[in-house]
């Protein structure tokens, strides 16, 4: 076996390790999203329907008609280790330590024409598998992990098809750029700008068929997606142009103007929606290229957050802005390819408005990060004549680095654990369990939504059987999905169910404190309220940081 290989085999073990260690318990507590996209899973292998009794969906209608890729990715892992943090996380663990492998193949062909590409390659994809961006995503369930897969899996193969001229790799390839489109939402605003460049790129006697399989993979399906109500629900949610805070931001411009006696048509030049839509993607462009996204905490959304620590390695940055000069000097094909691949990764997030900057829809900019991290690698190792400075250079950076590699695991395992963890709606796997330990001596549960969706993990933590819920739920009700009542749960929009409230004394008439509450009903009350007169402290739920989340209660009478 070749050095090389040997090298890159234990990278790609390393990199596994990072993500399957303790990936059930880090990070702690299971976020709304991953019980959704858990239980859908579930609820498919079980009954061959979602949660809502829809058929083999291609979208999920209970998570905003979000692709169901992921849902189908996790049922193998479910079906073998039950419905379990663990099992729901695994398919991103595993397409992420893939992707590592993977990845170490498109830079060889990338830099085919380059003689150092083989340490390139390795440089590049010992990066991408420490990468904190890559790594903390790889460790939830999340469909982005996926999608960066399968669009390297993409390249790769549309690559080997210049160099082999097999056509099935042509079809492999725009297969899997097709993929992504039922994985997550991203990749529709990124593929239709980034395949183009691919294909133009570079004269090939392929180019024909390649704007046909475009078609037929990407254009086709998504002309489909967006002539769909419910299909384009998230991207409409989520949309700057479905927020009205432009509107109102050009409307409040335009006042201004007219107190200072300028006409409205006038002002209409200056302040005008297209003026205000471009205005917001810069400014939201420019905050994910930004210092503070790539290299400290202030990545979105904040259950991704390490405290201290950024999506990429502090010694990175001068490490890419050599890769940056480095690509500036490189043939037009890399050149090309790579800028347009780097600056499309933020384009699709950029033209939304919560949750910005996102590191989720710009986890497509990893791979160009780590190329240009290791671009800078390679010349910073190759400036020195002598091979004792060569390797002197070396030693300092890889010794850098692995500091960075250091702290990144001590925030991650140690500090990220107790830091802010409401994020991840932490509580709910001992709340469930209290609840199910107390409710067979009370007729109902009513437990609080303060937390969210408080459905979803009670289906997913008692692993609910999906026909059961399908057939308690299949009347139409006005209760939202997040909190729709089946077996003994019943969910509410109160804070605190079990309160109290200033009444009238029906006796005199006069204000008084009621208690609202009913004798043997078990009360899921959030952490703060206040203890009311009249009632029984049962338990406390607690997180990691020991911060209160639930209370459970009960009512020992009607009267203080």
């Amino acid at each position: 076996m070749k050095k090389s290989h040997l090298i890159l085999a234990f990278i790609v073990f390393l990199g596994c390790i990072l993500r399957i260690y303790r990936l059930g318990d880090v990070p702690v507590g299971i976020h709304r999203d991953e019980a959704f996209l858990g239980y859908n899973a579930y609820s498919i292998l079980k009954t061959g329907r979602d949660m809502s009794g829809q058929p083999w969906p291609l979208h999920l209608s209970s998570f905003l008609y979000s692709p169901a890729g992921y849902a189908y990715a996790a049922i193998p892992p479910i079906a073998l280790f039950g419905l379990t943090p663990y099992a729901v996380r695994f398919p991103s663990a595993f397409f992420g330590s893939l992707s590592i492998l993977l990845f170490y193949s498109t830079v060889r062909l990338i830099f085919r024409q380059n003689s150092r590409n083989t340490d390139l390659a390795l440089v590049a994809t010992l990066i991408f598998a420490f990468s904190p961006w890559h790594v903390n995503l790889s460790r939830t369930a999340t469909e982005n992990i996926l999608v960066v897969f399968f669009i390297i899996l993409g390249i790769t193969l549309y690559l080997l098809w210049e160099k082999n001229a097999r056509l099935i790799m042509g079809f492999g390839a725009f297969l899997s750029f097709g993929i992504t489109l039922i994985l997550y939402q991203a990749p529709r605003a990124f593929l239709p700008f980034f395949i183009p460049i691919l294909i133009l790129r570079k004269k090939s006697r392929h180019t024909r068929i390649s704007w046909i399989l475009f078609f037929l993979t990407i254009i086709l399906p998504l002309g489909i997606i967006l002539s769909s109500n419910d299909l384009t629900l998230r991207l409409r949610t989520v949309s700057i142009f479905s927020t009205r805070e432009t509107q109102l931001t050009v409307d409040e411009q335009i006042r201004e103007d007219g107190t200072m006696g300028i006409s409205p048509l006038a002002s209409r030049v200056f302040h005008n929606k297209p003026v205000a839509y471009t205005l917001a993607f810069i400014d939201n462009y420019v905050a994910h290229v930004s210092y503070d996204f790539l290299f400290t905490d202030k990545g979105l959304p904040d259950r991704y957050r390490v405290p201290g620590v950024g999506l990429l390695y502090l010694i990175e940055l001068p490490l890419i802005l050599i890769g940056i000069a480095s690509v500036l000097r490189l043939q037009k094909p890399e050149k090309s390819f790579l800028i347009g691949w780097g600056m499309l990764s933020f384009v699709g997030s950029a033209l939304t408005f919560d949750d910005v900057p996102n590191l989720q829809r710009t986890l497509t900019a990893v791979p160009v990060f780590a190329i240009l991290s290791a671009l800078g690698v390679i010349t910073v190792t190759g400036m020195p004549k002598t091979s004792v400075i060569r390797r002197i250079v070396t030693i300092f950076l890889v010794t850098l680095f692995g500091m960075n590699v250091v702290y990144y695991l001590h925030q991650y395992y140690v500090q990220q654990v107790v830091h802010r963890p409401w994020y991840r709606h932490e509580g709910y796997r001992n709340l469930v369990a209290k609840v199910n330990e107390y409710l067979p001596r009370y007729t109902k549960a009513v437990i609080t939504d303060r937390e969210s969706s408080p459905t979803i993990f009670f289906l997913f933590y008692t692993s609910y059987d999906p026909a059961r819920f399908q057939e308690e739920t299949q009347t139409p009700s006005d209760q939202s999905i997040d909190r729709r009542n089946f077996a003994s749960y019943e969910f509410t929009q109160e804070e605190c169910p079990v309160r109290e409230e200033v009444g009238t004394d029906e006796a005199t008439g006069k204000p008084t404190k009621v208690l609202l509450g009913k004798p043997n009903i078990l009360y899921v009350n959030y952490g703060t309220c206040s203890l009311p007169r009249g009632v029984q402290l049962l338990d406390v739920v607690r997180r990691s940081d020991g911060t209160s989340v639930f209370q459970l209660l009960e009512v020992l009478s009607k009267t203080p």
